[in-house]
């Protein structure tokens, strides 16, 4: 009766952590969803397709506060049956320094955004850092 309960347990423990990875790629998908919804979003404003000007500081806020947390949206074991490629885990140094130019110029667009200077050149320079992680790490 003994095994039988570790066996369970042992069980139980894979499922746990089946469904812990399988949770985190869908977190990280949705909130990847959202990165490039205010991305949309600011493009629909700064090219003027909108009138929504008002809104530019939110989506440079969003994407500010979402480039703080895509560091932790990436553990062991979410990589399955996702668009992230295995180059992630592969060569973490190299994707987390590409995560921080993401990080430094979300926080560049929120600030050009609040002083209304510079914004055009700064949305440029966050574009490129979102396509230097899609081009590396991120499957067509």
């Amino acid at each position: 009766m003994r095994s039988l309960n570790w066996a369970g347990m042992i069980l139980l423990t894979l499922a746990s952590a089946t469904a812990a990875a399988d949770g985190d790629k869908e977190y990280r998908e949705h909130t990847m969803e959202a990165i490039g919804g205010h991305m949309q979003a600011a493009v629909n404003i700064l090219k003027g397709e909108v009138s929504h000007t008002d809104h530019l500081p939110i989506h440079a806020r969003a994407l500010a506060e979402l480039s703080t947390i895509a560091p932790t949206l990436f553990p062991a074991g979410s990589g399955e049956d996702s668009d992230a490629l295995p180059a992630i885990w592969e060569d973490p140094d190299d994707f987390a320094e590409r995560l921080d130019a993401f990080k430094t110029a979300a926080a560049g667009l929120d600030a050009a955004v609040k002083s209304g200077d510079g914004v055009g050149p700064a949305f440029q320079k966050l574009g490129q850092a979102c396509k230097g992680c899609h081009d590396n790490y991120r499957a067509e």
